[in-house]
């Protein structure tokens, strides 16, 4: 597999570490994450784009990079110009484009319209997750699907095992492409599970997630708080699974309220 990045500001640092397993975002360590996840050897490309793009741009392909072969482009913060122009500029290897949200500029509702017809008439894959831990299988994109299950990264998945009414092993499957799963999981160990939810909102508020704080008008909400939502409900969902005698509990919305 052969991974291609295209970026601009500072917002892959937290997912290259992640992809690398090189990771200094808390105070705590306990080994959370195994040697197994780096995954330096699948990346290709790292290509950076200028931050002070003017709105509109009227020679677009001068912007953008000459991608090596590759099977997945990850796009993160790009121009909405150069977007447009990256399908007519992909290497013949491509089989994937992943273009997440992480803030409702990234990529608007009527540019994803336009790019997944484009791509799709090209016969490539692709995702617009948003935000990135929303990203899971599906049908329509097998490679994308591979990429899920070798890089252990998209909509978390974790298993929880409980005695006497606490988390006693707490396992990331799949974790947010930022690596915070991990780190939700070791923090759940001994809790008790009427704490299950109070423990993730805390511990995903510890993490530096990407996720803008900024109300998107497309979800109602800010993306830092829909990737808080889809972690608790991944959380809830292995807890009733372990034990069909676990109470189901919510907590209020306050406790997802980020300052």
């Amino acid at each position: 597999m052969r991974i291609c990045i295209m970026y601009s500001g500072s917002v892959p640092c937290v997912f290259l570490n992640s992809l690398c397993n090189w990771c200094d975002v808390c105070q705590y360590c306990n080994s959370c994450r195994p040697p197994s996840l780096d995954f330096c050897q699948y990346l290709y490309g790292i290509f950076r784009i200028p931050d002070d793009l003017p709105p509109f741009l009227d020679n677009p392909l001068d912007y953008l990079p000459s991608l090596p072969d590759c099977d997945l482009v990850l796009a993160l913060n790009v121009h909405p110009d150069l977007l447009l122009e990256l399908p007519s500029t992909l290497p013949p290897s491509v089989k994937a484009v992943l273009v997440p949200a992480e803030a409702p500029h990234w990529v608007q509702p009527g540019l994803r319209g336009q790019l997944q017809t484009i791509l799709q008439e090209k016969t490539i894959e692709c995702a617009f997750p948003k935000p990135f831990c929303s990203l899971e299988y599906h049908p329509s994109h097998p490679f994308i699907n591979q990429v899920i299950s070798t890089l252990r990264i998209g909509k978390p998945v974790v298993h929880l095992e409980v005695k006497r009414d606490s988390v006693y092993r707490a396992v990331c499957h799949i974790s947010a492409p930022c690596g915070s799963t991990w780190y939700i999981c070791e923090m759940l160990k001994n809790t008790s599970i009427d704490h299950v939810v109070e423990t993730v909102a805390r511990a995903h508020h510890a993490y530096p997630c990407n996720a803008s704080m900024a109300q998107d008008p497309e979800i109602k909400d800010s993306l830092l708080h829909e990737a808080g939502y889809i972690v608790r409900d991944a959380v809830l969902t292995a807890l009733h699974t372990e034990s069909s005698s676990v109470r189901p509990f919510l907590a209020p919305e306050s406790m997802w309220e980020y300052e």
